[in-house]
């Protein structure tokens, strides 16, 4: 082979390792795992978060998750299909908006 041959050879090569470590997929990424391995839809309290994490579907996982840390630091995956949970995510999300609105200046 000439050397033109094996330049081409190792730019090719170079590519497909650039482009699998760039572009991971399901099955080779190494952060590929839910956090949830089981869900509950049982209520908790929201006096008891601590934290609530919404981590959207994608290449780690499949699904949506809801991962509530209790203020015991017990952590809490969620059904996102609880209606329990979406009602207190609205709730949370109204009074968010309300406080930035009470916080932006009104235009005279």
């Amino acid at each position: 082979m000439t050397l033109r041959t094996h330049l081409l050879l190792a730019a090719t090569a170079v590519c497909c390792f650039t482009a699998l470590l760039a572009f991971p997929m399901d099955g080779f990424a190494t952060n590929n795992k839910c956090r949830c391995i089981t869900t509950t839809t049982s209520i908790i309290p929201p006096r008891l978060f601590k934290r609530i994490e919404i981590l959207p579907q994608g290449a780690h996982c499949r699904q949506t998750e809801i991962v509530i840390t209790k203020k015991n630091n017990q952590i809490v995956c969620v059904d996102p299909d609880a209606k329990w949970i979406n009602n207190v995510l609205s709730k949370v999300m109204k009074s968010k908006r309300a406080v930035k609105e009470s916080i932006e200046p009104t235009v005279a």
